[in-house]
């Protein structure tokens, strides 16, 4: 598994992360797919799994739109943004959020839990 070399996310990890937690106060995020992998190349988008709270007011379709707006960000980027009980409800499915679960970068909270 690769570290935080990957120059976006890295990126995203100095100058957008600390905003996402002030802001939506995350008890999870996680980085994926090729930029966790350190496999990116130049115009790949940076995938990441949020979970907070402050989604539950928001409809799913529109809670990337919220972020992407709230953190100013000028690169692409793939957002799957749960409560901590939809989280939980997908990590169990064979899907997307459990392959980020077991094989994607923790940025903030806990491994093992929301």
């Amino acid at each position: 598994m690769a570290t935080k070399t990957d120059e976006r996310l890295a990126r995203f990890c100095s100058e957008f992360l600390p905003k996402l937690v002030a802001t939506f106060h995350p008890t999870m995020v996680i980085a994926f797919g090729s930029r966790a992998r350190g496999e990116g190349l130049a115009h790949s988008d940076l995938d990441l799994v949020i979970v907070s709270d402050s989604f539950k007011a928001l409809r799913w379709l529109d809670r990337p739109a919220r972020v992407i707006e709230a953190l100013g960000l000028d690169f692409g980027v793939d957002l799957l943004c749960y409560t901590p009980e939809e989280y939980a409800r997908k990590r169990e499915e064979i899907g997307i959020v459990r392959t980020a679960y077991e094989e994607g970068i923790v940025l903030v909270g806990e491994p093992t839990g929301v």
